[in-house]
């Protein structure tokens, strides 16, 4: 495919409150600690430093790449939610923005309308866990991979660390590998 990205990332936003019982801690907090519940916990705002650590890094362990866009999901709402928030320090430190072209439910609208549309690009997906399934699949149709690993079919909730990964190859098309990141301890 002409237009597609050299390569897209794609990983779960960081950890998040106990949406079971939200008077439970850990409590979502915004970055300058004030409670929110649409925001990531502590552990969360961990992940998001070693990211930024990671992908801002003057190299990076392949098949990792330094991205040259951020997206995250669009929320109506006007508040941080925690796509951006983990993606934000990633976006303060390689001097980018994070861009939101569409709201989570429209992933095949993200892959046509934005992620095949930014061709030598490598590009950072940050997304809600249960709706990354349908961006691999739009995009496993698109740059023509068969194959889907297991959180290209169904994101566990309790998995933050992995991440899933297109690369296009020399020899042309691309190839999907899902990888641990170990950026924190216990991943």
């Amino acid at each position: 495919m002409k237009t597609a990205p050299r390569t897209v990332t794609i990983l779960r936003h960081a950890e998040k409150p106990d949406e079971k019982d939200a008077r439970k801690p850990p409590f979502g907090v915004d970055e300058n600690g004030q409670a929110q519940s649409t925001s990531l916990i502590p552990r969360g705002w961990q992940r998001a430093g070693a990211l930024a650590a990671m992908f801002g890094a003057a190299s990076l362990p392949l098949p990792f790449v330094r991205p040259t866009l951020l997206v995250a999901p669009a929320y109506a709402d006007g508040l941080a939610h925690r796509p951006g928030e983990t993606l934000a320090p990633l976006a303060r430190r390689l001097g980018l923005q994070v861009r939101t072209p569409v709201p989570k439910g429209e992933e095949e609208a993200l892959v046509s309308g934005t992620l095949l549309k930014h061709a030598a690009h490598d590009l950072l997906v940050c997304w809600e866990h249960h709706h990354i399934p349908a961006i691999v699949t739009a995009l496993a149709a698109a740059l023509g991979v068969n194959t889907l690993p297991a959180n290209g079919q169904l994101w566990p909730d309790d998995d933050f660390s992995s991440v899933l990964v297109f690369a296009g190859q020399p020899s042309g098309g691309h190839t999907l590998t899902q990888l641990s990141m170990g950026l924190l301890d216990g991943d």
